[in-house]
């Protein structure tokens, strides 16, 4: 194991770490030979796995991966093995690719490409015009850095896959120097020369210190797991490596890192888009002929590796193309006439003949090419949550920024109406995160930091009684013991703000709270009695009415989860979620500036015509009618939506009734910053209690603070985080906003409901919301990064058009959005109103006026509500507390 710390002498050459399995731990210096440089044997990680890959170490995207072979080599060729340690065999390899049976392509392991006439030849590569990826590497490296290293917190190990030259990977060590963060860097690489190398080139820092490793990824993920886990760790895979892999090799990789890292470590992935055809052909069959030199080059090293002529490179041309409907490269050794390759066994005797035909394509490289979405599956498959996008200025290139979370929440629409027992086991996750880590036992149970609202300890036994409760009715079957649970933790409190006496039915509140560990208990039977009910069809046929009951406590836990939320950051005894460090807490980000904190540009405004849009984005709610779920036609339906009664009936917006004018709408919504800014100009910063929002702190003079579960943020490090207030304090805004503008301006004010779920509805269709900020991704209400970058380019307020709604709209996310229509029902007269029969009150018993209605989502709200455009929120308008924010709309 590698000790604390890196000891790097100015004299001396860089320190490289053998970490292959007959060898782990044992240094390097750099006047050794490397023993398997230029042979046929890679020395790899310990026998017997069933599986491994070698990929292409130099981190570009010119590789491709290379199943080893089961166990060891194969002992019936005695030429195609030296060593039990031995994993990765050439030889073999070579012969079995082009021994496939007829009809299957014969292969050639792109390793061969990379001896050292080849790493020559593919540096050259990288200054290429034509081959895009570095430059487009480079320029986020350069633009973004500083939002990038946010996520490498202080005294944490850096490890980067198949690092290559780092003629990239200097700009980050650079900036984690200039931040004076300590940082242990290892650069992983199998060719333990070309490691020395560019370990060489590197500066000297004073804070990072650098070291190779000698080994393979699979080598590479035991070297990490001998850290503790209190260190934090970054792994780096850049220059789109994950192209090297066949789709699903990919998402097994990515898997496997995932599973050896702990919560709140990261790891940044670069990925190259599925870009212009023309424009990839060309990157990978330059005018120079470089590409085609370095891959014609790997014939010659087969001879090599082979220790014979066995292949004559005359006989083969390079052949390229792009596979656009795979979104692959593929490169080919192409045979130019019929002719046959002969394999002499040295110590058998043995000969094996290959026949070649004239045309045959022997394919030595596949690069796959991802778009947005498929590089969104990958992470969520993989069980990453990602935290960061960085686009090249072209828009060609990423780089992503993924984090393991202590549960996962799936960014893509669910597949079922029915959450599934996986959806079940990481909502409880998260549930348990919440409320066994974040909330101090005993200490802040009985605690009530929003006076509005019962104790914490309320929520802990509320949650599982109401589970309880609806399954017990459903199922016919009595309620669990203790039963009198049921009278004091059914249904919670939401008084009036302005007169608190007054308040819907509500269970009775005790004297005296039950003992925690009663309450816990309870919450355990209940869970495994849900289990039971998703899994046991037999026991507990599955209908429409059962599935609709899952459905609602799913939905009623992932609510309250948010409510549990945002009264602990009103709380000043909150414990920070665990392992979900904070960027803003690092002794650099602590520090504040000199001077007025740097605001985002002006908000873009996106002119929305709705009469040019497809009807079905003109929608309000859905059909779901709880009354059919008994019905013979009905009751076996588990594929149609569910939602709550206040989402029915479907309604289309009629162009001159209930269809919106055309209007212009923000991009995002109104800062802390912003709103600071009007609080000044207008003097009610000191003056105004009512107008101070509740997720603020005023100490003296302007020194303002923003509450967080990580307790309270200078407003200088959420000063471009959006605004949280209230509906009335956001109308404040909006009419201090309109007395700055000219004489005649249009009216600025809230959009309507229709309004804004236009806009939700457009960029859902076009991007399924995988950059937007909710389902607990961060646990702060930070934008979007990849889409506040774009408006970075801006100076000056813009307008786009509502076909750029994607590339230009923040949310839904970050936190809820105000909108100027009180909630009331969807249908025309309110007397049709079908309230529910399974929770009656749910929604009728604020329909007073005095609620408004709120979309989107809040970085807490779990994504099966963010992302079912349906879903109606709602909250009091002088109701403080909330994670709900707003924009500004402008009629034409």
């Amino acid at each position: 194991m590698l000790p604390s710390t890196l000891q790097q002498d100015s004299h001396a050459g860089p320190t490289i770490i053998d970490i292959r399995s007959s060898s782990v731990g044992r240094s390097r210096s750099d006047d050794e030979s490397d023993s398997s440089s230029g042979s046929g044997q890679l020395t790899a990680s310990a026998k017997n796995k069933r599986t491994k890959t070698v990929h292409n170490p130099h981190g570009e995207d010119l590789g491709h991966s290379l199943p080893s072979p089961e166990g060891s080599a194969n002992d019936s060729d005695e030429e195609a093995s030296t060593a039990d340690e031995s994993l990765f065999d050439l030889p073999k390899m070579i012969l079995d690719g082009l021994t496939k049976p007829a009809g299957q392509e014969k292969t050639i392991p792109t390793l061969v490409l990379y001896d050292d006439r080849g790493l020559q030849l593919f540096d050259e590569i990288t200054y290429l015009e034509e081959y895009y990826l570095t430059n487009e590497e480079i320029d986020v490296l350069t633009k973004d850095i500083d939002r990038i290293i946010e996520h490498i917190p202080d005294n944490s190990v850096v490890v980067e896959l198949g690092a290559g030259s780092l003629r990239k990977t200097v700009l980050l060590l650079n900036a984690l120097e200039k931040k004076r963060k300590n940082i242990r860097y290892y650069a992983l690489d199998l060719m333990v020369d070309e490691l020395t190398k560019s370990l060489k080139s590197l500066g000297r820092f004073t804070n990072v210190t650098t070291a190779g490793l000698w080994g393979t990824y699979d080598e590479g993920l035991k070297f990490l797991d001998s850290f503790p886990n209190e260190i934090p760790k970054t792994i780096l895979w850049l220059g789109s490596s994950v192209g090297n892999l066949h789709r699903d090799e990919a998402r097994d990789f990515l898997t496997s890192y995932h599973g050896m890292l702990n919560v709140g470590d990261t790891f940044l992935v670069g990925v190259d888009r599925r870009n212009d055809p023309k424009e990839i052909t060309v990157a990978y069959n330059d005018s120079k002929g470089v590409t085609r030199e370095f891959v014609m080059n790997g014939l010659d090293h087969i001879n090599v590796i082979l220790g014979q002529s066995f292949i004559d490179r005359a006989n083969f041309e390079y052949f390229a193309r792009y596979n656009e409907v795979a979104g692959r490269h593929e490169a080919y050794y192409r045979v130019r006439q019929a002719h046959q390759l002969t394999y002499l066994c040295s110590k058998s005797g043995e000969k094996t003949v290959i026949d070649l035909a004239e045309g045959e394509l022997i394919n030595v490289e596949y690069s796959y090419k991802w778009s947005l979405e498929e590089s969104a599956q990958l992470f969520d498959d993989a069980s990453f949550t990602r935290i960061g996008q960085y686009t090249s200025t072209s828009r060609r290139y990423d780089l992503h920024m993924l984090r393991k979370a202590a549960f996962h929440f799936s960014t893509f629409a669910p597949q079922s109406p029915l959450p599934s027992a996986a959806e079940w086991t990481q909502l409880w996750k998260a549930w348990d995160t919440v409320t066994l880590d974040m909330i101090q036992h005993p200490k802040m149970l009985l605690e009530k930091p929003i006076d509005l609202r019962h104790p914490f300890i309320f929520y802990l036994g509320h949650i599982p009684v109401f589970m309880d409760l609806q399954l017990s009715r459903v199922l016919g079957e009595s309620p669990l013991e203790p039963a009198y649970f049921g009278t004091i933790f059914e249904r919670g409190i939401d008084p009036d703000v302005d007169d608190p006496t007054q308040c819907h039915q509500h269970s009775e509140v005790p004297d005296q709270w039950p003992d925690i560990k009663d309450i816990l208990d309870f919450r355990d039977r209940t869970r495994q009695r849900m289990l039971h009910v998703i899994q046991d069809r037999t026991q507990y046929p599955l209908t429409r009415r059962l599935a609709r009951v899952i459905f609602m406590a799913f939905e009623h836990e992932a609510m309250h989860l948010e409510t549990l939320l945002y009264m602990l950051v009103q709380s000043p005894n909150t414990r920070p979620p665990p392992s979900m460090r904070a960027p803003w807490l690092s002794e650099s980000g602590s520090k504040k500036p000199v001077g007025e904190p740097q605001g985002l540009a002006p908000a873009t405004w996106i002119k929305v015509t709705p009469t040019e849009l497809d009807p079905e984005m003109l929608t309000l709610g859905h059909h779901d009618d709880e009354s059919r779920d008994l019905t013979s036609h009905g009751k076996g339906d588990l594929t149609s939506p569910f939602g709550w009664d206040n989402e029915s009936p479907r309604i289309q917006l009629e162009e001159g009734v209930s269809m919106p004018k055309p209007y212009k709408i923000q991009s995002r919504q109104v800062t802390n910053g912003e709103y600071f800014q009007y609080l000044r100009a207008t003097g009610l910063l000191h003056h105004s209690s009512t107008s101070l929002p509740a997720s603020w702190i005023l100490k003296a003079q302007d020194e303002v603070f923003v509450r967080s579960v990580y307790g309270p943020v200078p407003l200088h490090a959420a000063y471009n985080w959006p605004v949280s207030c209230s509906y009335v304090q956001a109308g404040g805004y909006v009419q201090w906003l309109q007395s700055t503008l000219p004489a005649g301006s249009k009216k600025l004010s809230l959009p309507t409901e229709a309004e804004l779920s236009i806009v939700f509805k457009v960029k859902q269709a076009k991007d399924g919301l995988r950059n937007d900020t909710f389902g607990l991704r961060h646990w702060y209400p930070v934008m979007s990064e990849a889409l506040l970058l774009q408006e970075s380019s801006s100076s000056s307020s813009t307008t786009a058009s509502q076909t750029d709604v994607t590339t230009w709209l923040q949310g839904p996310g970050a936190l809820w959005d105000w909108t100027s229509t009180v909630f009331a029902p969807l249908c025309k007269d309110p007397a049709d109103f079908s309230k529910s029969k399974l929770y009656p009150g749910y929604s009728s018993d604020f329909f007073d006026g005095k609620h408004m209605v709120v979309l989107g989502a809040s970085w807490a709200t779990h994504p099966r509500m963010a992302l079912r455009r349906s879903y109606r929120n709602w909250y009091q308008a002088n109701y403080p507390f909330v994670f709900a924010g707003f924009r500004l709309v402008e009629r034409m």
